[in-house]
């Protein structure tokens, strides 16, 4: 065992270093970790935070550092910036990683940061703009007002502002009313990477314990149980046999329970409108890949002969919209705050509604309207999302790694699931909150396990 730092915070088996994760990692054992799931800044300089533009997210020697702690096969996932993401995959490709995938997360929770040209060029001009009335930005983007361009849009439950309508002043003005820079942030990509295998993936699984996905723990929900012969057959002309008669030795588990996962990741919001797009559609499962030994009775090929242990089968026979297709990761109110109720409200960082607030009474143009909150970290992700992640490429009891801890979500969802987490975080005003955080989920996963036992 390397010599290591006290960990700064230690719940139960759980552990969270404070400094650089650099510095840190080194003092880890080789092949000791079996995941990474982490939200590494973004490098743009968000909300003027220092942490969010030092190039630590493109350190090929920080990512080969993860790699030789991590188990053989291990997988690596990392947030990224739709602009900044490419950055990223390179620099974790560079360090020794192999490339398995991308998930693309999609949200409705962003806000466009446009930089509105028409007014622009009226200010060049020194021309003052006729207010034409006002409308109410929501605070999850959506605006009632006709002139997009004039409005803004907030995120993460800030509060709904007025927001003045203006009209162009000039000629140029007008011929560029409607033009901005930047569209609003809909989606994060996710970079999935995996370290090399020894030997053959079988090979690999048995010796390490990874390299490889919980497909079956990830799969898309679906309340189908059962596929019957006689739903095949109302379904493909009686091809399957006759009517009533169940697949052998399958029985209540022909289909497998839900959808193989994607590499696309809903919210709520994004799945309802999916939905309202798609209308309501009908699955029909097939018998692609059935195996059978013959005919028997009745007209040739009428009623097949299964051969057992056979499970050819796929598909499912719901219906709905086309989101059931996906994982929908739903974001909890209490989420962001649950077990920080004795901190003390943050420094007014956490980012609300853009536009325009009033101050001293005048409207004054802003790019966010900060609110307190305990839990005032500005990119908290949400806990059924890490969840969900963690549980995809972790082997059960295993220990999961977060080089940017940040708020703990990381931590908390692992420690939920019955993980085992160690976090990494420069910031030491986090650590408060990652602390409240990862103690509120271990007493909710101990009193669970306790609920199990009695």
């Amino acid at each position: 065992m390397r010599m290591m730092n006290k960990p700064a915070i230690e719940i139960g088996e759980n552990k969270v270093y404070s400094g650089h994760n650099l510095e840190i990692l080194k003092t880890f054992d080789d092949n000791s970790i079996d995941s990474i799931v982490t939200d590494p800044p973004y490098e743009l300089g968000f909300m003027s935070k220092s942490w969010d533009s030092t190039g630590i997210a493109y350190s090929v020697e920080l990512w080969r550092e993860c790699l030789r702690v991590l188990k053989p096969g291990g997988h690596l996932l990392a947030f990224g910036g739709s602009r900044t993401w490419h950055r990223l995959a390179v620099a974790i490709e560079d360090a020794g990683f192999e490339m398995r995938d991308s998930i693309a997360w999609l949200y409705g929770s962003g806000f466009p940061k446009s930089h509105n040209i028409s007014k622009a060029i009226d200010k060049l001009h020194g021309a003052e703009r006729e207010v034409i009335g006002q409308t109410m930005a929501s605070p999850k983007g959506i605006s009632q007002a006709e002139n997009r361009s004039d409005t803004a849009a907030g995120a993460y439950g800030g509060e709904a502002k007025l927001i003045d309508i203006t009209a162009p002043a000039t000629d140029d003005a007008r011929k560029w009313d409607g033009w901005g820079t930047a569209l609003k942030p809909a989606f994060e990509p996710i970079v999935v990477a995996r370290k090399p295998l020894i030997g053959t993936v079988a090979e690999n699984v048995l010796q390490f314990g990874t390299g490889g996905i919980n497909i079956d723990a990830s799969r898309i929900g679906t309340e189908q149980t059962k596929t019957t012969i006689k739903d095949l057959s109302q379904a493909h002309g009686n091809q399957f046999g006759k009517a009533g008669i169940e697949y052998p030795k399958l029985g209540e588990k022909l289909n497998p329970p839900g959808r193989w996962p994607a590499n696309v990741i809903l919210d709520e919001t994004t799945a309802e409108l999916l939905d309202e797009q798609s209308g309501i559609i009908k699955s029909v499962a097939t018998n692609r890949g059935l195996q059978y030994s013959g005919s028997h009775g009745g007209l040739a090929g009428e009623h097949k002969q299964y051969k057992e242990g056979t499970d050819g089968v796929r598909g499912h026979t719901d219906s709905g919209g086309v989101s059931r297709f996906f994982y929908v990761a739903k974001a909890s109110k209490r989420d962001r705050n649950e077990g920080l109720d004795e901190l003390p409200l943050g420094d007014r960082d956490f980012m609300g509604s853009g536009g325009r607030t009033k101050k001293d009474g005048i409207w004054v143009e802003t790019n966010s309207v900060p609110q307190q909150r305990q839990n005032f970290h500005p990119t908290v992700k949400p806990t059924q999302l890490m969840k969900y992640l963690i549980k995809l490429v972790t082997p059960e009891a295993g220990i999961v790694l977060d080089p940017f801890a940040g708020s703990g979500s990381t931590g908390k969802a692992a420690i939920l699931e019955g993980y085992t987490f160690i976090g990494i975080e420069l910031t030491d005003d986090y650590l408060p909150i990652i602390e409240g955080r990862l103690q509120h989920a271990y007493e909710t996963y101990i009193n669970k396990a306790d609920d199990l036992f009695e």
